[in-house]
């Protein structure tokens, strides 16, 4: 009996042990999982951001400069009737999938993130002149606002265009928001996500999702990066060209250069040895 009892507690334990190391072993795998799903979200992330800025950037083209106040105007028909972007891409990273938008700065130099922390306003101790220097949120979108009608409404007026935007009435696609509840309206230049998380990977130097802003001002990056990588002008191959190491002669004056030139003779700042006849 007594036997009986010891086995069933051996075993007993040898089963709560198992479930540990399974429970353990799931944990690993899920945290794993979940890792490598967060991974391709974060570059699903900068491939959908970046969707949006080119898609802007050809609105902006077709619009007389004027940018969409709208993300959804992005899947409307323009002059050509053709639309600007495939369809209205989520925010992978945020559950409701909604973005935050960049306006344009009414200077047009960058953008106004109005979802960034406020700045701190004015001196350290001399707070009233500080603030009297400072333009409020609020203020810049409305001049945002009031420079990107201005152009909406040249566009329209050369362009014998009634408005900026043509949607097309038979389409259901792209009409459902993708935009935050809450967001100011004004001339939108970019997109950024509002999952305030840690990221894996850094992106503009970078290591928070609220901070990964995509703007159509990064196509002007992109384009200087480029041609920074460009090759320059290519070094003469040596054996051609005039001069020492050339295989062509040049006299002009007192000097000569090349390697026909008598001994004794001046190259610039260094005397011809001899000839190599």
């Amino acid at each position: 009996m007594k036997s009986s009892s010891s086995e069933s507690g051996h075993l007993l334990l040898a089963l709560m042990i198992g479930l540990t190391v399974m429970a353990i072993f799931l944990t690993v795998v899920a945290q794993q999982w979940s890792t490598l799903e967060r991974r391709e979200n974060e570059k699903e992330l900068v491939f959908r951001g970046n969707q949006y800025i080119k898609a802007i950037k050809k609105y902006q083209q077709e619009h007389g400069g004027a940018y969409p106040t709208r993300l959804e105007a992005l899947m409307e028909l323009g002059p050509r009737r053709l639309r600007y972007i495939r369809k209205l891409y989520r925010d992978p990273m945020a559950p409701d999938g909604k973005w935050g938008i960049l306006l344009a700065d009414p200077s047009g130099k960058g953008f106004i993130n109005p979802n960034a922390p406020p700045a701190e306003e004015g001196v350290p101790g001399l707070e009233d002149l500080g603030k009297g220097f400072t333009t409020s949120l609020e203020e810049k979108i409305r001049n945002s606002n009031f420079k990107n009608e201005g152009r909406r409404k040249l566009f329209a007026g050369k362009g014998g265009f009634s408005d900026w935007d043509n949607p097309d009435e038979d389409s259901e696609e792209g009409k459902e928001s993708v935009t935050a509840p809450g967001q100011p309206t004004g001339p939108i230049v970019g997109v950024v996500s509002l999952w305030d998380l840690a990221s894996f990977k850094r992106y503009h130097e970078h290591e928070n999702y609220t901070e990964w802003t995509f703007s159509i001002f990064d196509l002007l990056e992109q384009q200087q990066q480029q041609n920074n990588q460009q090759p320059g002008t290519a070094a003469p191959t040596p054996g051609f060209g005039v001069g020492p190491g050339g295989s062509q002669t040049i006299m002009g004056g007192d000097s000569c250069c090349g390697p026909q030139c008598p001994p004794g003779s001046k190259c610039g700042d260094r005397m011809n040895a001899g000839s190599n006849k």
